[in-house]
């Protein structure tokens, strides 16, 4: 009896120190087991299986929730991608009146912590995600790989927003030519291995599914930020800044 309470002890206190040790792995896998679409995923050799697709569910709207292209939605990409994944860590519905309202909240708040909120950078997007939605850890990766990016959807279950040279994406849906430089959600990998994002650039940017290459091909962070490039080109200027990618965490 005596030995069987010392053995039950023993495990009790192993699975405690487990707990305390391991706090923030159990809380992360607390968190993607409650997401919804977290489809199976495979992994082999360290490389993802191009058959193992996932979707995650993050919600969409424009960043013209009322369908008002002109300032300062026309502008405002970073912030309504920093929203949709604000929602779907806080698995909140996105509604029109509330990202309208954001938006707007948001674009005040970068005028007096920036000076601008035109052409927001990557690390400008992540101290808004920290400073402004709270976000403990918020990563700036630079130079990444494709392989990058689809390990964190598939593997991590995180959403990443990257900043692009939006004509390079070549989407049909954005008012043509297409913004010189855009951000958006890319939320899962299709089983061929593309992209699936949430692209706030068009009403018709809910799953909307790039060639992995073409995307890829398109991300380039803003070199700088600010209200206007003082460049002759800005088209060629925003193809020099680097493939560049933000990754939020859950607190």
């Amino acid at each position: 009896m005596k030995r069987g309470l010392f053995i039950f002890s023993i495990a009790f206190i192993a699975v405690l120190l487990f707990m305390v040790f391991f706090r923030n792995n159990i809380r992360d896998f607390a968190l993607e087991w409650k997401k919804k679409n977290l489809p199976p995923i495979t992994i082999q050799s360290g490389t993802i299986r191009p058959f193992a697709g996932i979707n995650l569910d993050v919600p969409f709207l424009p960043q013209a929730p009322f369908g008002n292209w002109e300032l300062p939605y026309q502008e405002a990409c970073e912030e309504t991608s920093s929203i949709l994944v604000d929602k779907f860590y806080k698995n909140e519905l996105a509604t029109p009146e509330t990202v309208d309202k954001e938006i707007l909240n948001l674009v005040d708040w970068q005028k007096k912590r920036f000076g601008y909120y035109f052409h927001t950078t990557a690390k400008e997007t992540a101290i808004m995600l920290r400073e402004y939605f709270g976000y403990k850890r918020v990563d700036v990766l630079t130079n990444v790989s494709a392989e990058d990016i689809k390990s964190h959807v598939m593997a991590a279950g995180r959403p990443v927003i990257v900043p692009l040279a939006g004509r390079l994406a070549a989407n049909p849906y954005y008012r043509q030519p297409g913004p010189v430089y855009h951000m958006l959600i890319i939320k899962g990998i299709t089983k061929n291995g593309d992209f699936i994002t949430n692209d706030v650039g068009t009403k018709r940017g809910q799953n909307y599914v790039y060639d992995d290459k073409v995307l890829f091909n398109a991300i380039h962070d803003a070199p700088t930020g600010g209200d206007g490039w003082p460049v002759a080109n800005p088209e060629e200027y925003i193809k020099t800044g680097a493939k560049t990618i933000v990754v939020v965490y859950s607190n």
